[in-house]
């Protein structure tokens, strides 16, 4: 697309068909057909029906797309035409420009990749221009022509190979998902969805089906990504981290805030959007920013550190706390171990810790191991399905010989209410964490703990894929466990040293 705006476009388009009629009929059709080859704006806007797209927005984006197709995760707002230009124009394109490739498009289901692939086939059958334009490649009649034209079997174009794979095909992710194919492109439209996004391990399964998916590619074969976030840890988080696509992202909004002008839909109609949804859907469907909103969760300004060492360690009153993890599965929470102390100044202190998948035996050396080191005031125990736990510790205890009670916790909170007790405390810069805080899990990684609970949970919260570490720091603020500042005995001297009579006589 060698021009700067649509109308420079629209008259580049002119000059050209113009000057090709001047010769011909003909000459002027195969003028327009090799626009539509070339321009994916000319051939939605023009050839694909798509006239409401004839704005500064969509030309921009059509000349991205067209510049950079493949390797690219899109994450755009909702209705601003990602899937229209990406998945129904952008492949059209691709399949004008080379009949012989073999397109999988893949979503969550099977239902929405086969709504993707319906459109595609609709243009093929209903669209005479296209079909009059491109005879070398469609069909005049598909359903009586074509070796397999079903939403089913998918659409086969002409061609003069003869794969396996059909031209275009609809497939599930999570369910659907075919065997034995090798598309040389594949394009996942809205593979995540409010559904997919509920409990940590429908996210591991999506991002799992969606790392098996990558073997239906063929050799050499190029990929396109395009959705919309619905939550902080989700599947397209994990592309990112993994650099697997490139992020390209538009936001609604220019500077992506909530109250950013609008890039496209109109500001009235954006704010009202914005009133209806929510701060948080908001967010995630509309800014591509799957934060929480800001009055609820943590800042990252709230943060404060320290080094932990036995000197200053040893005059807090120090409390373990343990959230256990019923599970050794991947996708399960985390066992997690705190050792906190409280110190005289009134602050809480994190001093180490685990977060661990462990087996009843393994929770069992953890606690021991942290209560032998640290000999704190009490240990504090979720109890939630704590009971097994409980007889096996007492029976580690006499044959250890260190006993020591363990105080359950329970309480009525739901565990979002309860992390949200600790707000406050961060917000007032009493809660500080170490620097490092490195533990060797079971299967022997060296890991940080102070990077892992900020980066997955703090800054996360509400939206973490597990917030086992925050809820267990949590339990700090529990009356049941009593927890209490250690008293600096020099600050008590110091107070009555200049009364005028004796305190103790």
């Amino acid at each position: 697309m060698p021009y700067s705006s649509k109308e420079e476009a629209a008259q580049g388009w002119a000059d050209i068909i113009a000057r090709a009629r001047s010769c011909s009929a003909g000459a002027a059709r195969k003028a327009v057909a090799q626009l539509g080859r070339r321009d994916l704006f000319f051939l939605l806007t023009r050839l694909l029906g798509r006239e409401e797209m004839f704005n500064d927005w969509c030309f921009a984006r059509c000349a991205e797309v067209q510049r950079q197709p493949d390797g690219m995760l899109d994450l755009w707002a909702r209705e601003h035409y990602k899937s229209t230009i990406i998945t129904f124009g952008q492949s059209i394109r691709d399949i004008l420009n080379d009949p012989e490739i073999t397109i999988g498009i893949f979503s969550h289901s099977r239902p929405v990749a086969k709504g993707f692939l319906a459109q595609i086939k609709h243009e093929f059958e209903q669209n005479h221009a296209l079909k009059t334009l491109y005879p070398d490649v469609l069909y005049s009649d598909p359903k009586r022509q074509s070796p397999r034209w079903s939403l089913d079997g998918g659409l086969v174009v002409r061609r003069s190979t003869n794969p396996k794979e059909a031209t275009v095909e609809a497939w599930g992710l999570v369910d659907g998902q075919p065997t034995g194919k090798h598309f040389r492109l594949l394009v996942y439209d809205d593979v995540v969805t409010r559904e997919s996004v509920t409990s940590p391990e429908m996210i591991a399964k999506v991002t799992e089906c969606w790392a098996l998916s990558l073997n239906l590619g063929a050799r050499g074969g190029a990929c396109r990504t395009i959705g919309t976030r619905y939550h902080y840890n989700d599947t397209y988080k994990t592309m990112m981290d993994r650099k697997a696509a490139e992020p390209r992202i538009h936001a609604a909004t220019a500077d992506g805030t909530p109250d950013g002008p609008s890039v496209f839909l109109p500001q009235n109609e954006l704010a009202d959007k914005r009133r209806r949804m929510g701060p948080f859907v908001f967010g995630c469907q509309m800014l591509q920013n799957p934060v929480a909103d800001r009055m609820q969760g943590f800042r990252e300004e709230w943060l404060r550190w320290w080094q932990p060492g036995a000197a200053s360690w040893q005059a807090m009153n120090r409390y373990i706390l343990v959230d256990p993890a019923a599970s050794r599965k991947e996708q399960a929470d985390w066992t997690v171990m705190l050792v906190v102390g409280l110190g005289a100044d009134g602050n809480y202190y994190l001093i180490d810790g685990i977060r661990d998948r462990l087996n009843l035996t393994g929770r069992a050396g953890a606690l021991f191991r942290l209560h032998r080191t640290y000999r704190p005031l009490a240990v504090g125990y979720e109890q939630y399905g704590m009971q097994a736990d409980i007889e096996y510790m007492h029976t580690e205890m006499d044959r250890r010989n260190h006993r020591f009670d363990i105080t359950p916790l329970a309480g009525r909170l739901a565990k979002a209410d309860r992390i949200r007790r600790l707000v406050p405390l961060f917000e007032g810069g009493r809660v500080y964490l170490p620097r490092v805080c490195p533990f060797t899990d079971s299967e022997g990684r060296q890991r940080d703990l102070s990077r892992e609970l900020v980066t997955e949970e703090y800054l996360a919260f509400p939206v973490c894929g597990h917030d086992d570490m925050l809820d267990c720091l949590a339990r700090i603020t529990d009356s049941a466990l009593g927890a209490h500042p250690a008293v600096d005995s020099n600050a008590q001297y110091e107070s009555t040293a200049n009364m005028e009579y004796p305190l103790w006589t």
